[in-house]
């Protein structure tokens, strides 16, 4: 009997073995992949340095008195524009206000966002608070006024312009209190108000100045003239009394009555002129009970003021006291007169004090 012989598989390398794959070996096990997290640019780690609070508490809070300026400027730049108010120097005072309170805010925030972490903690969350929230209760209470307003409006037919002046005011108040307060919180997604917020806010300041230069700041610098005629105006005529008084004539021009301060140039800038009504001298002067002369000025703008009183508006043709309160544009004269007694007892009354 043939012995069976198990069959040999060939060997490929000739030996008449076929190799075993090796089993003694660990199995290759991939290396886990590493992935890098890199922070947001955008975002910082939360360190609470004492240089980045001061920082965060300068940033809002230069913000905020901005904003206030902001307030006062709008309020005037729009009562000016609509109700034809008039705001004085307040304009000026608040453009010369923003004008140094928002480049500060500028450079501080821009400082600030270098150190702003993402999420503040400790004492960051506790400037961001307390900021938040007066912020926030300004921005309502604008918001309320304005409701009161729009209501006003329709309940009420007198007053409309000032009431629509406190409309549109309390708008962009509220508004502008609004912006600093998402400024101030900043959540995570309205994180890019910080990039737009300061050209925002540059877009808005710069639009209402503009709004103050070309209205109440072009008309004051207008009518300077006329608040000087219409402040010292009487001084020029004090000046003739006490003149009269102690020469017992009118004086030929105004250079030669005494006058000093702003009372002078009125004279020195040509802004009055002396008309002599009586043809008064020393020899008649016993004679006369009043002296009569005319001043002359010329306003830019006309004034008129339902309040003034009337105490020295009289039904006489001359007056003792220049009324200036309400006036027409254009070319004014007040006639007005002298009394002997009382120009005699201006100058008698100074010289017994001094003794």
């Amino acid at each position: 009997m043939e012995d069976i012989q198990p069959q040999r598989s060939e060997n490929i390398n000739g030996n008449g073995y076929s190799p075993q794959p090796d089993t003694t070996t660990d199995p290759v096990v991939p290396a886990p992949i590493q992935i890098e997290t890199t922070p947001s640019p955008e975002l910082k780690p939360n360190v609470n340095s004492p240089h980045s609070i001061v920082l965060q508490w300068l940033t809002y809070a230069f913000w905020g008195w901005t904003v206030f300026a902001m307030s006062i400027l709008t309020i005037t730049v729009l009562a000016f524009n609509i109700a034809g108010a008039d705001i004085g120097d307040a304009t000026l005072y608040g453009i010369a206000a923003v004008l140094v309170l928002l480049p500060i805010s500028v450079l501080c925030d821009i400082f600030y966002i270098k150190h702003e972490p993402g999420k503040k903690t400790g004492a960051s969350s506790v400037v961001m608070i307390i900021h938040a929230v007066l912020f926030a209760l300004l921005s309502i209470g604008a918001l309320i006024t304005a409701v009161f307003s729009l209501v006003s409006l329709f309940i009420s037919s007198a007053g409309t312009e000032n009431t629509t002046v406190i409309l549109y005011s309390s708008l962009i108040i509220s508004s502008l209190f609004a912006l600093v307060f998402l400024r101030t919180i900043l959540p995570t997604k309205m994180f890019w108000i910080r990039r737009y917020f300061i050209i925002l806010m540059v877009v808005i300041v710069g639009a209402i100045i503009t709004m103050g230069v070309i209205g109440p700041v072009a008309d004051a610098r207008l009518t300077r003239n006329d608040k000087l005629i219409a402040s010292n105006l009487s001084g020029v005529k004090t000046g003739i009394d006490d003149y009269v008084a102690m020469n017992k004539e009118l004086p030929n021009n105004l250079e030669s009555v005494k006058l000093t301060g702003d009372v002078k140039k009125l004279v020195t800038n040509k802004l009055v002129t002396f008309k002599k009504d009586s043809q008064l001298t020393s020899k008649d002067y016993d004679s006369a009970d009043y002296v009569y002369f005319q001043l002359c000025v010329n306003y830019q703008r006309a004034a008129k003021n339902d309040y003034s009183s009337s105490y020295y508006d009289s039904v006489e043709e001359y007056s003792t006291y220049p009324s200036t309160y309400s006036h027409p544009a254009g070319e004014t004269c007040y006639k007005l007169k002298t009394e002997k007694t009382d120009a005699n007892y201006s100058r008698i009354v100074p010289m017994i004090t001094d003794k």
